[in-house]
C-alpha cells in the first residue's frame, strides 16, 4: 500500500507543503507555484498521514475519496497524572520524543513564520522536512507496535495508535513468523534510525517462546531480553523477502 506523511505550513493556508513518501524513501517540497502539482501527486498515494489530516487535506482542496486517513496526532489531549488533578497536555511532540527519542521533532511555529516572512526558503524546506521524517518516526513506530509512548517524569505508558489498521503485520505477528521460520528479526534499538540509512544500526534477535502459546520474548545474541519498546524497525532477514 502506497503511504505518504504530508507536513504543511502554515497548516490553514499552506505555502510549503512536504510529502513524505513512506515506501520510495523520497522527500519532496512543494512550495509557491509548485503547490498546483500537490492534488495529482496526493492522488497517487492510497494512505496519507498528517496532523489534523482531514483538516489538512481541505486546506490543500483534497478530497481523499476512500483512501485511508492517518490521524498522527495524540488520540487524546490530555492525562491525569496525580491525585490532585494535575494534567499532563499531550501533544505530538511528546509523543515523538517518548516514542522515537527525537529530542526537538518539530520546528516553532514563529520560527517557521520568520523563515517565510524574510524570504529564507531553503532554511523552511530544511526545517519541515526535518519535521516530516520525525512525524514518518512516530508513524512507523505505531505501526510496529500498534501503539505509542507517552512519557513524561515517572511517567510511562502506552497510547494507541488510531492509524493502525487490524490488517497491518506489527511486532507481535513479526516475531511469530520469525519463530515459525526458525530465524532471527533484524531490529534497529533506540532511538529512531537515521533517516539516509535506517538500518544501519541493525542488529540480530532472537525470538524465544514463553510459557504460553502467545507469549514471546526478544533476546540479543548473547541471550540477554532486549525491551521491546525500545525497538523502533524490525523486519525479517531481508533474504527471506
Amino acid at each position: 500500500m502506497s503511504r505518504v506523511v504530508v507536513v504543511a505550513f502554515p497548516p490553514p493556508r499552506p505555502k510549503a507543503v512536504v510529502l513524505l513518501d513512506a515506501g520510495e524513501h523520497k522527500l519532496t517540497t512543494f512550495m509557491d507555484d509548485e503547490l498546483a502539482a500537490l492534488p495529482s501527486r496526493l492522488a497517487a498515494y492510497e494512505t496519507i498521514g498528517a496532523l489534523d489530516a482531514r483538516g489538512l487535506l481541505r486546506a490543500l482542496n483534497f478530497e481523499p475519496g476512500e483512501r485511508r486517513l492517518a490521524e498522527l496526532g495524540p488520540p487524546q489531549k490530555t492525562r491525569t497524572i496525580n491525585k490532585r488533578g494535575r494534567t499532563l497536555k499531550i501533544t505530538a511532540a511528546l509523543l515523538v520524543q517518548g516514542s522515537c527519542g527525537i529530542s526537538r521533532p518539530f520546528g516553532e511555529p514563529k520560527t517557521l513564520a520568520g523563515y517565510l516572512a524574510k524570504g529564507e526558503p531553503t532554511k523552511l524546506r530544511r526545517r519541515l522536512e526535518a519535521d516530516a521524517k520525525s512525524l514518518h518516526a512516530l508513524y512507523e513506530y505505531g505501526r510496529l507496535h500498534g501503539a505509542v509512548r507517552l512519557r513524561s517524569g515517572f511517567l510511562d505508558e502506552d497510547l494507541p495508535a488510531p492509524w493502525v489498521h487490524r490488517d497491518e503485520p506489527k511486532l507481535y505477528d513479526l516475531k511469530r513468523s520469525a519463530l515459525a521460520m526458525n530465524l532471527p528479526l533484524e531490529i534497529v534499538v533506540g532511538s529512531a534510525p537515521g533517516w539516509s540509512d535506517p538500518w544501519s544500526r541493525k542488529r540480530l534477535a532472537h525470538v524465544e517462546q514463553g510459557e504460553s502459546e502467545w507469549q514471546t520474548t526478544l533476546v540479543d545474541e548473547d541471550g540477554l531480553p532486549i525491551d521491546e519498546v525500545e525497538v523502533q524497525r524490525a523486519r525479517l532477514p531481508v533474504a527471506v523477502h
